[in-house]
C-alpha cells in the first residue's frame, strides 16, 4: 500500500493562493507623485465631427484641471491615450490589441 503525501498538494494550493494575492497590476511609477491626486469630476467630454469622443477634461477651469486625449488609428480605434496634468507634463501609453481585444498596455 502507498502513502500519499499530504503535504506536497497543501503546500502547492497555499503557494498559489499567496501568488495570487501578491499579483497586482501596477501602472504607478512614483507613489510621491501629486498628480496621483487628481480630481475627477467635472467632466467636460469633446467630441469630434464623427461624435467620437477626442478628449477628456477634468476639473475644468481650476489650478488642478488635466485631460485625457483619445488617439485613434486610421479604423477610428483608440490606440494611444496621452495624459496631461495640470503641471503641463504629460505621459502616453499605448493599447496593443490581438484579435480586436487589449492584449496589454505599456507607456510610449
Amino acid at each position: 500500500m502507498q502513502f500519499n503525501n499530504f503535504r506536497e498538494p497543501v503546500e502547492f494550493i497555499v503557494n498559489k493562493l499567496d501568488k495570487k494575492k501578491k499579483t497586482k497590476i501596477n501602472v504607478v511609477e512614483d507613489a510621491d507623485n501629486s498628480n496621483l491626486k487628481l480630481p475627477e469630476y467635472p467632466v467636460n467630454i469633446i467630441r469630434n465631427s464623427n461624435n467620437k469622443v477626442e478628449k477628456v477634461v477634468y476639473s475644468k477651469g481650476t489650478s488642478k484641471e488635466w485631460s485625457e486625449e483619445l488617439i485613434r488609428n486610421a479604423k477610428g480605434q483608440v490606440y494611444r491615450i496621452k495624459t496631461i496634468f495640470p503641471d503641463g507634463s504629460s505621459k502616453t501609453i499605448e493599447i496593443f490589441k490581438n484579435n480586436n481585444l487589449v492584449d496589454y498596455i505599456d507607456y510610449v
